[in-house]
């Protein structure tokens, strides 16, 4: 069933003050992880952050570059999911990292479904700083949404070991398509 467009306009306002909260949380959370916390902001991602990751693609780079266009993405989640989850991330004014996701049907489990951090030589936060703080932001929505799950969909194979590292487990593809590999974790539920 289609949402009339008053309605569909309620939900993006609904959701979009949802991860708003989920930013606030995590960014109040950083400050117990990194010194360096005032300097990071997070927030939704915009058309500036959407031209500012365009030269990310002509950037020197040592990990695998997505394969897929910002600008493009945030047109298919902006219209078709307000439920989304969404997050650019920024340390002063250089944009570090970008992420989408969106929750399962049901909402049981949240999908981080693209991520992708700056190419090294223009990224202040490092190579290993964006992930972390894009699960940190996934499970604080996912919190408030009440998933009990998260899933980074469609790893990049380089990568998968590193996100084992953060406690992720790695399930492979069974081939099908609508069945992809993905990594997942169990949220802890708060008591």
């Amino acid at each position: 069933m289609k949402l009339p467009l008053y309605g569909l306009h309620k939900a993006h306002q609904k959701y979009e003050q949802l991860r708003s909260i989920a930013r606030d949380v995590t960014a109040e959370s950083l400050s117990g992880s990194y010194q360096d916390h005032a300097h990071i902001k997070l927030l939704g991602i915009d058309n500036e952050a959407l031209k500012a990751s365009a030269v990310w693609h002509d950037m020197e780079c040592s990990r695998p570059k997505a394969e897929w266009s910002w600008q493009e993405v945030a047109k298919v989640y902006r219209k078709s999911f307000p439920k989304r989850f969404e997050l650019s991330i920024w340390y002063g004014g250089t944009l570090c990292g970008l992420s989408y996701g969106r929750p399962s049907a049901g909402k049981t489990r949240m999908r981080i479904e693209l991520i992708e951090g700056a190419p090294r030589s223009g990224n202040p936060l490092g190579p290993r700083r964006v992930v972390p703080i894009t699960i940190m932001n996934a499970t604080a929505y996912a919190g408030i949404l009440g998933a009990k799950e998260l899933r980074i969909m469609r790893p990049a194979k380089p990568l998968i070991s590193y996100y084992e590292s953060l406690d992720f487990e790695y399930v492979p593809s069974t081939g099908a398509e609508h069945f992809p590999d993905y990594l997942y974790k169990v949220l802890r539920q708060p008591v």
